[in-house]
């Protein structure tokens, strides 16, 4: 964020004169260069948005021309190298930040560029697993519809708050008989993927793709079933950010809406 701020100061003091920048951040590089004719969508960061807004408006102003470029600045001391070290080097003592969340920025990429799974691990230090989670969990790349029930609000205090889900199994349904269930507790909306099997995998495909569709949940209850108490599924679910609550073991209590979503959902199933 701290590079792209430097680039709007640029674009709205030198507004009227030609200029040429050059910048060590490939991510800015590519944000205006296609800025000028793209359509921005809100995100969850409020600053970074306001930032592209601003800059979009510079930009579409503008009627002196002017190039940007990206140069590789870190890899070199000498030539055009210097400039940008040299401001680096001034603007160092304003990056105070904690760590960065690489997940989280990778997330904001690829809400604005789509990039592929392969690109974003690359780009973000990723492991090919999380990139690929990244897409499979977007709306624009999976062009997936709505699940069963949307838009009936019946309780709970809003949406995405609280998730149950479950498996049940569909024989007529082959080598893909384990249906995967997830509903929202507030709007009953359900979404269900069927799959070859119920471990720490398939959860976690059938997840990226409710994500996809609903959002991520706030909060998801589950019953005590290996896959879910994995460590595989921790980690998932504490890189998304959602908490993960299991019921009393050896118990169905605490799914009761799940379960009859199980029923809602065969019965649906029988009627096709």
């Amino acid at each position: 964020i701290l590079e792209l701020k430097a680039v709007v100061w640029v674009f709205k003091n030198w507004h009227n004169k030609p200029i040429n920048v050059l910048s060590d951040s490939l991510y800015v590089v590519g944000t205006v260069q296609r800025l000028q004719r793209a359509i921005i969508k809100t995100l969850q960061n409020n600053h970074l948005f306001e930032l592209l807004l601003h800059l979009s408006n510079l930009l579409n102003q503008r009627q002196i021309p002017y190039f940007i470029t990206h140069i590789r600045s870190h890899q070199f001391t000498t030539g055009l190298s210097i400039g940008n070290n040299e401001a680096d080097h001034l603007v160092s003592w304003a990056d105070q930040r904690p760590n960065v969340n690489l997940f989280q920025q990778a997330r904001l990429s690829h809400d604005l560029f789509h990039q592929s799974a392969k690109t974003l691990a690359k780009q973000f230090h990723l492991s090919v697993g999380e990139a690929r989670g990244i897409v499979q969990s977007c709306t624009s790349c999976q062009q997936v519809g709505y699940g069963l029930g949307l838009g009936v609000n019946l309780r709970g205090s809003r949406a995405l708050q609280l998730w149950q889900m479950d498996v049940t199994h569909i024989p007529e349904l082959g080598n893909l008989k384990y249906v995967h269930v997830s509903i929202d507790t507030f709007s009953h909306v359900i979404w269900a993927t069927a799959q070859t099997g119920e471990t720490a995998r398939h959860v976690k495909k059938h997840m990226h793709a409710a994500i996809a569709v609903l959002g991520i949940p706030m909060t998801l209850k589950t019953d005590n079933g290996p896959a879910y108490t994995s460590r595989i599924f921790q980690q998932f679910c504490q890189l998304w950010g959602v908490i993960h609550n299991t019921g009393i073991p050896k118990t169905d209590n605490g799914q009761g809406i799940v379960e009859r979503a199980h029923s809602t959902l065969k019965t649906l199933l029988q009627k096709q």
